[in-house]
C-alpha cells in the first residue's frame, strides 16, 4: 500500500499542525495549506521533503484553484478541513454583514472549495478519509457574541453527513469537536489567561485540553476508524 499524503488546511500552527506530526510519524507525506508564509517555511524547515506547502487563504477562490494545481506534485489521499477563524465578537442587535461574510468565506465556503479541490485531485488509496474540524460550539451556539462562528461550525456537521452519505463508500468523511483547546484562538475569546484557566476549571475533566490530543483523535479517524464515517467526535474534556 502506498503511503498517504495528507492536506491539510490552516496546517502551519496549532491544531493543524499538530496533525501534521502526528501523520508524518506514521510514514505519511503531508500538504500544508495556511495563509501564513512564516509558518509555511518553518514547517519545511523542521521536516524537509516529507512537506509541502501552499500559501493559502481560503477565502480566496483563486487561490485555492492555484494551489489545487500544485497538488499534481504529489496527489493528496486525505482530507483535513482544519483551517478556520472566530470572527469578531458580535452581539445580535448589532451583526456586521462584512464580518459575517468573512466567517462565513473561510470557514464554510472555504471549507466546500477546498474539498472540492481535494476531490479533483486526490489519489485512490484504500483508506481514504476526510476529517472536517467543527466544534463544540456548532451544537452549543458558542462563546457569547460569537454566534456567526457556531453556526458556521454547525454548517460543517451538516456537511459532514452530506459528504459522508455522497462519498461513501471510497471515502469516509467524519467531523471533530473539540472543546477550548489551549490554542491562539482562546486570546480572542477570553480577558486574560487567568480567566481561561477559571474558565477550564468548570470543565469535566478540569483542565484545558492540548492540540495533541485533537490530533490525536484525528488521526484515529483518518488511518484507523475503517467501519466510522459520518460521525463527529467530541474532544472537549466533558465539556458540551
Amino acid at each position: 500500500m502506498s503511503a498517504p499524503v495528507v492536506l491539510i488546511t490552516g496546517g502551519a500552527a496549532g491544531i493543524g499542525l499538530a496533525i501534521a506530526a502526528r501523520a508524518l510519524a506514521r510514514g505519511a507525506k503531508v500538504w500544508l495549506w495556511d495563509r501564513d508564509a512564516d509558518a509555511l517555511h518553518a514547517a519545511r524547515t523542521v521536516w524537509g521533503g516529507d512537506v509541502r506547502t501552499a500559501e493559502v487563504d481560503l477565502a480566496d477562490p483563486d487561490a485555492i484553484l492555484r494551489a489545487e494545481t500544485r497538488l499534481a506534485e504529489l496527489p493528496p489521499t486525505h482530507l483535513v478541513n482544519n483551517a478556520g477563524i472566530l470572527g469578531q465578537p458580535m452581539a445580535l442587535d448589532a451583526m456586521q454583514a462584512d464580518e459575517i461574510q468573512r466567517v462565513l468565506a473561510i470557514n464554510v465556503t472555504g471549507t466546500l472549495l477546498a474539498s472540492a479541490a481535494f476531490l479533483r485531485a486526490r489519489a485512490a488509496h484504500p483508506q481514504a478519509a476526510i476529517v472536517n474540524m467543527s466544534s463544540i460550539a456548532g451544537t452549543n451556539g458558542g462563546a457569547p457574541g460569537h454566534a456567526v462562528y457556531g453556526a458556521s461550525k454547525a454548517a460543517l456537521l451538516a456537511l459532514t453527513s452530506a459528504m459522508a452519505r455522497d462519498l461513501a463508500p471510497g471515502i469516509r468523511v467524519n467531523a471533530l469537536a473539540p472543546g477550548i483547546i489551549d490554542t491562539e484562538i482562546q486570546k480572542s475569546v477570553f480577558a486574560s489567561r487567568a480567566a481561561l484557566e477559571a474558565t477550564a476549571q468548570g470543565i469535566p475533566l478540569g483542565r484545558l485540553g492540548t492540540p495533541d490530543e485533537v490530533a490525536e483523535a484525528a488521526e484515529w479517524l483518518l488511518f484507523a476508524a475503517a467501519y466510522v464515517t459520518g460521525e463527529t467526535m467530541r474532544v472537549g474534556g466533558g465539556r458540551k
